[in-house]
């Protein structure tokens, strides 16, 4: 094999490896903040590392597939109405547009993935003319590249693009993708593909469990409604004893009761094995005590111990003042309607979740046939340069 065919065959193995490293990467992105030139800097950074191993006309050739792949999902998350980050180039990798907000539905997110491999479509196009006229055998290079890197990322396995934009037919897709993969793992157990694999595993088991996420979010709200009542009745007996001239000691035990009931759920907590879809009953009744104990926590914390500190304050400059000692009453008013308000706010946060995880991939028939004639018509055109532009290669190694 001559030199210039294992270049071509490492670095389109090496994008592709790169760009599916980066959709994980995309959403972490959303946590770093930086700077509005931060896209020209990585840029020309990349450019640079390129330049200096495989030459400047091949750095230029990469980084302008990887930024018209990438602007291609910035433009359609604008579209939607979705902030993201600047694009974000690293040497070796590729490059990333950082979501700060995943869309509402599958349908936005099939949307803002086709356009990545559809704008690499796209950037192949000035190749493929600028070959038939030249017959430069460069631009036959950046139509391989740029075809196997955009047609990899339509593989159906999420979070690929390709996977992405499927999941809108129907996340089972998925396996079909995971379950093609596993012959390539046994005869080429390259580690890549392994991660590709582990990754679209991983997806395509909490999308699996989605019914089961579901019940637990419905059972969580149930409990936030309870614990909505607990903290009516709790607040009525403060405001009822805040008078008494051992308030501070009444809200002690009340702290007291709540630890007792902390303790005997955490007794109570279900052990041993507990395999998914098998064991889903007792899995849901560990899940409720955890509940349980996380909100008598938050219960003591936002309510009972800044009413306590409240008394003792007042208490001591009772002592001091030799004024009647009582907590104030708005102090204690303020204090528990903080807490419904927190309660209310966790349970509407709740039920919006359900929601969208129960609606996320629902879509009109018309919408699916659309989806699925677009990803056949992209992926055949993509295939079709890959062929074409490895055939340029290859007359030109043999020539």
């Amino acid at each position: 094999m001559s030199k210039k065919k294992k270049q071509s065959k490492i670095w389109a193995g090496l994008s592709a490896v790169g760009l599916f490293l980066l959709s994980k990467l995309k959403f972490v992105f959303a946590l770093l903040k930086v700077g509005k030139f931060a896209t020209l800097i990585s840029m020309f950074i990349s450019f640079g590392a390129y330049a200096i191993i495989y030459g400047w006309k091949f750095g230029v050739a990469l980084v302008y597939l990887l930024f018209v792949h990438e602007m291609g999902h910035l433009l359609a998350a604008k579209q939607k109405k979705l902030p993201t980050s600047p694009a974000i180039f690293i040497p070796f990798l590729g490059a990333a547009v950082g979501m700060k907000k995943m869309p509402d539905n599958a349908k936005d997110e099939a949307y803002i993935a086709y356009a990545g491999p559809l704008f690499g479509l796209l950037s192949i196009l000035p190749a493929v003319v600028l070959y038939e006229k030249t017959g430069y055998p460069l631009w036959g290079l950046m139509i391989s590249l740029g075809a196997t890197i955009n047609l990899f990322n339509l593989f159906p396995v999420s979070p690929l693009d390709g996977g992405r934009i499927v999941g809108v037919l129907s996340p089972k897709i998925w396996l079909i993708g995971l379950i093609c993969i596993i012959p390539i793992l046994i005869l080429s157990p390259d580690p890549i593909i392994f991660l590709i694999f582990l990754f679209g595993l991983g997806n395509w088991w909490r999308n699996a469990r989605r019914d089961y996420t579901v019940k637990e979010g419905k059972q969580t709200e149930e409990l936030l409604v309870n614990e909505q009542e607990e903290a009516r009745k709790l607040g009525n007996e403060l405001k009822h004893y805040q008078d008494m001239p051992n308030f501070a000691y009444i809200v002690d035990h009340m702290m007291d009761e709540n630890r007792v009931s902390k303790d005997r759920l955490i007794r109570n907590l279900p052990d041993g094995w507990m395999l998914p879809f098998f064991h889903d009953k007792k899995k849901l009744k560990k899940d409720a005590i955890l509940t349980k104990i996380s909100l008598l926590e938050k219960r003591e914390r936002l309510l009972l111990v800044p009413c306590k500190e409240e008394a003792l304050k007042e208490e001591h400059s009772t002592v001091e003042e030799g004024q009647q000692e009582k907590a104030p009453e708005q102090f204690i008013n303020e204090l528990i309607s903080s807490y419904e308000e927190s309660l209310l706010n966790e349970k509407e946060n709740v039920q919006n979740e359900i929601e969208k995880m129960k609606n996320y991939y629902v879509a009109s028939m018309k919408t699916k046939v659309t989806v699925l004639v677009l990803y056949l018509l992209l992926a055949g055109s993509l295939s079709y340069f890959v062929v074409y532009g490895n055939t340029i290669m290859k007359s030109h190694l043999i020539g």
